[in-house]
């Protein structure tokens, strides 16, 4: 019924006939089912894509053929191919972004695979742990460029890691040892191997009085028991398991222990932060942005000047052997180490030794991926150019390379030579996701040709006939799906959406602008089912909420487990600025000891002494006056940041810094018990699970 609903909107847009499709689409379905849907209908858009890179088309085998076009959209397809597959010197686009809408819609539904594909995935997965073995030779032969770029960069952006600039935490993940979101707050296991660069009395206990005392007893004055220190062979493994992708294969991830989870984020956000910011890395690595490469994407699709490559299980093909070999002469190579997993236990419940450096599910994968593509492209392009590494060619080629994990964007005149490049050292490059000849081009999910969106819609649920099997997750994704249709024109596929959800609700479902809370479906014209609110001197509409169910997940008896979540979110409202590092600020207090005079001697206040140094308003070694805080103004008796990282810190930021320091230290209990931050010691989120209450929605926003 959906596809039927697509086809008539791209009929109408187009002015073709398409029931001949509709009659092909139905018989296919009744006979080969979802399969048709979900990877024979996919495999339409595939072809298309390569054809209008490679400038022939040429149709899978799945499909009955007139002349080198399908018979199915057949009058889509010779709006931008030629009888015989050759593309048009002037396709029509509109007729691109129809064939991709009908052929991908089902591509990507949250389903999982059948038993067969998913044991071919985890032999997949060992195929590629074997070619890694088998490329570790390969991984470690003499190259000078690559050594020679991999010092310059690594040895400058990571010269030496502060342990006071990691911060443990949690992630939002699961972990391999099922604990839920509050209990993960006490530490059970610390590795051995890990001690030395995420020591334990850092991380694991509240203060340092609890983590004395529990190493000299072997259990502390709030009656908790210390960590149990794991050796090498004793080590927790990653638990793999298959997430739904697509129909034709599943993701395979690596579910981390809570313990490596703990230690991964602190790296992680650490990383993140300053490669987002060092001189050598800000222009080309992202993780928070992917605007610029969608950017780029469109602009090339106009000028052919950018080439986007994509991987083919890129975090799968990172060998830890090539790793230890880029970051050798950096400070963070062994806090690597220290916090990756060396084994994993696949779903068949067999064990084996990790040649990789992290399987997706890390938190540390993503980031590292990034480093090592980025490293690989720059040794490319310095080999192609015979050009010698420095600083200043590096910063050079910087300009011209964006990455978002494995969405690489180079010049087109470097991809041959860096496709070949990245494929020595074991990483494979995906031929149907990387376009440099076509004006086609994809990049962090948004596809263009010729300066024309052509991204589809996905429907990322299947809509079930029952309506029991409708939870609120599937409701409310139809529900973007169906705005995501409307925004695009395709009107009667939006209609047919909404109209399948009112009858799964049960109830009507108002239509608004303003999609502030619960559901509603998104209209540029009504606004329906308004009441006035005389308190708010505003419109209410009354809307279907959905409120997250809560696990029962109580810590209150274990004290240790309270006061790290109770610290750790502290931490965080201290540490929300993307270029904070404490180390920073100790640097600066050193700086005061050796020699910087106070010329008006202002210090924090008294409450605020343990948290923040003391630091003086004008340095008298310095002609650089302290008082210019980026236009803070800085009130008396409270010290100038300007010599420490807090410099960088917005205003706002600065502003709500100070005053969230100095309300802990008027009522510490109230930060303790979590009045402030709304900290819950009894219960947790349950992922995936929902309640859902009709309620009256305030639109006076």
């Amino acid at each position: 019924m959906l596809v039927e609903a697509v086809l008539q909107d791209a009929e109408a847009d187009l002015d073709l006939s398409v029931e001949r499709d509709i009659a092909v689409m139905r018989r296919r379905c009744e006979h080969e089912g979802k399969s048709f849907l979900t990877i024979t209908l996919p495999q339409l858009s595939d072809a298309l894509e390569r054809g209008l890179e490679c400038g022939t088309f040429t149709c899978p085998s799945s499909f009955s053929r007139h002349g080198s076009l399908p018979r199915f959209m057949g009058g889509f397809f010779k709006r931008v191919f030629n009888k015989d597959g050759r593309l048009l010197p002037d396709p029509c686009v509109r007729a691109i972004r129809s064939i991709r809408q009908v052929a991908r819609l089902f591509k990507k539904p949250k389903l999982p695979c059948t038993p067969k594909r998913e044991a071919l995935a985890e032999r997949h997965f060992l195929e590629v742990e074997g070619e890694l073995r088998v490329l570790t030779s390969q991984l470690e032969r003499k190259d000078i460029f690559l050594d020679k770029v991999s010092g310059i960069i690594w040895a400058q952006v990571f010269p030496e890691l502060d342990v006071l600039d990691l911060v443990c935490h949690h992630g939002p993940g699961v972990t391999a040892d099922r604990l839920l979101a509050n209990a993960r707050y006490r530490i059970r296991e610390w590795y051995q191997r890990s001690e030395l660069t995420f020591s334990s009395d850092l991380h694991c206990y509240p203060n340092y009085g609890i983590a004395s005392e529990v190493g000299y007893s072997g259990e502390s004055i709030v009656g908790a028991e210390g960590v149990k220190y794991t050796e090498l062979r004793d080590e927790s493994p990653v638990r793999v398991v298959f997430v739904p992708k697509t129909q034709t294969a599943p993701r395979v991830i690596a579910i981390e222990p809570h313990n490596v989870q703990y230690m991964q984020q602190s790296l992680k956000d650490y990383v993140y932060k300053v490669l987002e910011t060092h001189d050598l890395t800000r222009r080309s690595i992202r993780f928070a942005r992917q605007d610029v490469n969608q950017r780029l994407a469109y602009s090339s699709s106009i000028d052919k000047r950018l080439a986007t490559l994509d991987l083919k299980d890129a975090s799968d093909r990172v060998a830890l052997p090539l790793v230890q070999r880029i970051f050798k002469t950096s400070g963070i190579l062994e806090y690597l180490e220290d916090s990756r997993s060396l084994h994993a236990t696949l779903p068949s419940g067999r064990n084996i030794v990790l040649n990789k450096f992290a399987s997706m599910g890390s938190a540390m994968c993503f980031p590292v991926e990034a480093m090592v593509f980025y490293t690989l492209i720059q040794s490319a392009m310095h080999q192609l150019d015979g050009r010698r590494p420095s600083s200043r060619s590096v910063r050079a080629y910087s300009k011209q390379i964006d990455i978002y994990g494995d969405d690489i964007i180079v010049p087109v005149d470097y991809t041959d030579v860096v496709v070949n490049y990245l494929e020595s050292y074991g990483l494979k490059v995906n031929v149907n996701k990387s376009f440099r000849n076509s004006h086609f081009r994809e990049s962090c999910g948004a596809d263009y040709f010729n300066g024309e969106d052509v991204k589809p819609v996905y429907a990322r649920e299947w809509p079930h006939d029952d309506s029991r099997q409708w939870d609120a997750s599937s409701i409310l994704s139809w529900n973007a799906t169906a705005d995501q249709f409307y925004l695009t024109g395709q009107w009667k596929t939006a209609q047919v959406i909404r109209d399948m959800l009112r009858r799964v609700v049960k109830r009507n479902i108002p239509r608004s602008r303003f999609l502030t809370g619960g559901l509603a479906h998104f209209s540029y014209l009504f606004t329906t089912d308004l009441r006035y609110d005389r308190n708010l001197h505003g419109w209410k509409q009354k809307r279907l909420v959905y409120q997250p169910c809560k696990n029962k997940d109580d810590i209150n008896e274990d004290a240790i487990a309270c006061l790290n979540k109770w610290g750790l979110s502290v931490a965080k409202q201290r540490c929300d600025s993307p270029r904070y590092f404490p180390s920073e600020r100790r640097e600066t207090e050193r700086a005061v000891e050796r020699g910087m005079v106070l010329e008006d001697p202002g210090t924090y206040p008294s409450e605020c002494s343990d948290c923040l140094p003391s630091v003086p308003y004008t340095c008298k070694t310095s002609s650089h006056s302290c008082d210019d805080v980026s236009g803070v103004d800085v009130p008396r008796g409270t010290a100038s940041l300007a010599t420490t990282g807090f410099d960088r810190l917005e205003n706002v930021q600065l502003r709500e810094l100070i005053n969230t320091l100095s309300e802990m230290a008027k009522d510490p209990l109230k930060f303790l018990d979590g009045r402030s931050s709304s900290l819950d010691f009894s219960t947790s989120t349950k992922r995936g699970s929902f309640k859902s209450k009709s309620r009256w929605v305030s639109l006076a926003g």
